[in-house]
């Protein structure tokens, strides 16, 4: 019984924790119109609500970042993007408008990459 009892405290101390981030890696594509397909990788990280692209070995982070269970949503300079986290969808508007459609897909971190802040 007392065996029971410690083995119970044990597993109510370690889930009273708080939970810690976990940042995930993205490879994302998309098509350009008539163009070659574009490549990059991201990271974002649930509980910080934080989202990074992954460009020449440094972390450029996304401005105005939203993540929900459902989608992540974030702008960076050049291009503003939405992440469809229940069927990998992507989405990414230029600053001269339109939509690419394109998919990310999870994956490990890049070699090189620099863990988020």
């Amino acid at each position: 019984m007392r065996v029971v009892a410690i083995a119970a405290a044990a597993i109510i101390v370690l889930s009273a924790w708080p939970a810690t981030a976990e940042p995930r890696w993205l490879g994302c594509k998309f098509s350009v119109r008539a163009g070659p397909e574009q490549t990059f990788q991201m990271v974002f990280d649930d509980l910080r609500n934080t989202a990074y692209l992954f460009d020449a070995g440094l972390l450029v982070e996304g401005a105005g970042t939203s993540i929900t269970y459902q989608a992540l949503r974030t702008r960076f300079p050049s291009f503003s993007l939405t992440y469809n986290r229940n069927d990998g969808g992507l989405a990414v508007t230029p600053p001269t408008g339109g939509i690419m459609s394109g998919e990310c897909r999870r994956i490990a971190q890049p070699q090189g990459a620099p863990n988020p802040p």
